[in-house]
């Protein structure tokens, strides 16, 4: 992810994690549950500085990966994520449509903020948006 930008298989991975990690009473909270995964998995290796909820531009982002430039000047890529999370019984093809829609929007607004500007160096910023229905990762993509 730092170095190659090749994201996707560690998100495939974390989708398998998560489904054999999980139980059912877990998603009580929703897209809590999928967050809190991810802020652990990201935080395993030190190449960001990742930040859950953090203001910017009026909003709130769920996931920022800022690249960890003192440290790693070469590092080539930081993420923006934006996570959305559907029940199982109130998922429904307009309904995914909406969540992408949504996020596409929030992800526009964070990407010009100036926390995002000023962070980001000369690093390629990827936005992402990942939305799940119940346990499982039904969209993936960048945006």
């Amino acid at each position: 992810m730092a170095f190659q930008g090749d994201w996707k298989p560690f998100f495939e991975f974390l989708a398998e994690q998560i489904e054999k990690q999980t139980a059912i009473r877990d998603y009580l909270n929703g897209e809590k549950v999928i967050q809190g995964f991810l802020l652990a998995y990201l935080n395993v290796a030190d190449f960001y500085i990742t930040q859950s909820e953090s203001e910017m531009n009026k909003g709130y982002s769920d996931i920022y990966m800022e690249p960890f430039l003192s440290k790693y000047p070469d590092l080539e890529y930081s993420y923006l994520i934006e996570l959305k999370y559907l029940t199982r019984s109130e998922y429904c093809e307009d309904k995914l449509q909406e969540k992408i829609k949504d996020a596409q929007e929030q992800l526009d607004q964070y990407a010009v903020s100036d926390r995002v500007k000023c962070s980001i160096g000369s690093t390629q910023l990827i936005r992402i948006i990942l939305v799940y229905k119940g346990w499982e990762l039904d969209y993936c993509e960048v945006y």
